[in-house]
């Protein structure tokens, strides 16, 4: 690790008796020089979006991503002008869950050692929750944080095993992510920009900004975009607004809510936008498709 940046001790950071913490990050002005810990750290983005530099990437981080940033990784995080986020921190030493976790020693234990610095050889340390996952792991940070924060009889044993099983449950997640290519291993080797067009399709409702299409393809933000655009015929931008379209469009025939409820449902955060947008895809306002395709009409 380089000598310059800084290092967070457990002894300064964390209880000796029950060495974990939770707290949430909500400022504007949150501005983090690179730094690393002693201890490992789980970062999840409950709202908005922020910046997080880690091995040497800079990656806008959204709701549903969550971090795990072993012993020595240098990174920081830092709020996007004009964004608000919230995100969640758990800070632990691996012994803490050692005894739980013995099953999968071999699978979490490249999460929780120590790293030299450079990342070689660690996996990969960030990951999306769908939004079929995110309402499960929320649930199991906000009783973190409740037995956290009451401290009543046991709560050390309680946010243990809740802990536990946030890491099982990521464990699960980037197992699922791992087989993948093996089922379709020419495709997964050949064609990064079809498992950046998946995830669009999972997640058109967030908000996903280039670099995370760039970071699954695994490609530089610029190359990316190149690659992209040669592939499919489109930019990004202009893929990911017609998957929304395409969905908004569905659900309107539904004729089951309102447009400015359906726009914000597939992603847009201004109605305007989501009209202009909308007019230019299909040659009709949302209302006028409405109109002719609602079911109220068939």
């Amino acid at each position: 690790m380089n000598t310059d940046i800084p290092l967070y001790l457990s002894k300064d950071q964390l209880n000796q008796q029950f060495p974990f913490n939770i707290l949430r990050h909500t400022s504007k002005a949150l501005k983090q020089t690179l730094h690393a810990h002693e201890y490992v750290q789980i970062a999840y983005v409950l709202k908005g979006a922020c910046s997080h530099q880690l091995r040497g990437k800079t990656i806008t981080a959204s709701r549903g991503d969550v971090f795990i940033i072993a012993p020595g990784v240098e990174h920081s995080f830092n709020a996007i002008e004009g964004k608000s986020y919230e995100m969640v921190l758990l800070d632990f030493m691996p012994s803490l869950v050692q005894e739980h976790l013995k099953p999968y020693t071999d699978s979490l234990q490249p999460f929780l050692q120590k790293s030299d610095g450079e990342g070689g050889g660690l996996p990969q340390l960030w990951l999306h929750f769908g939004k079929d996952r995110q309402q499960f792991v929320e649930q199991l940070l906000q009783d973190i944080q409740d037995e956290f924060e009451h401290r009543e009889a046991g709560y050390e044993y309680a946010a243990r095993i809740s802990l536990a099983k946030l890491l099982i449950l990521i464990d699960r997640e980037f197992r699922k992510e791992r087989r993948k290519p093996t089922k379709q291993p020419v495709l997964a080797e050949q064609n990064p920009i079809d498992e950046v067009k998946r995830y669009i399709y999972d997640n058109y409702s967030q908000d996903i900004p280039l670099e995370r299409g760039a970071m699954i393809a695994n490609m530089a933000p610029s190359y990316f975009s190149h690659v992209f655009k040669k592939e499919t015929g489109q930019t990004f931008i202009d893929f990911m607004n017609e998957v929304r379209i395409e969905r908004a469009m569905e659900l309107i025939q539904r004729d089951s809510h309102t447009i400015t409820h359906i726009g914000f449902q597939v992603g847009f955060h201004h109605l305007s936008h989501f009209i202009r947008t909308f007019k230019k895809r299909t040659g009709l306002t949302p209302t006028e498709y409405k109109k002719t395709f609602g079911t109220t009409n068939q």
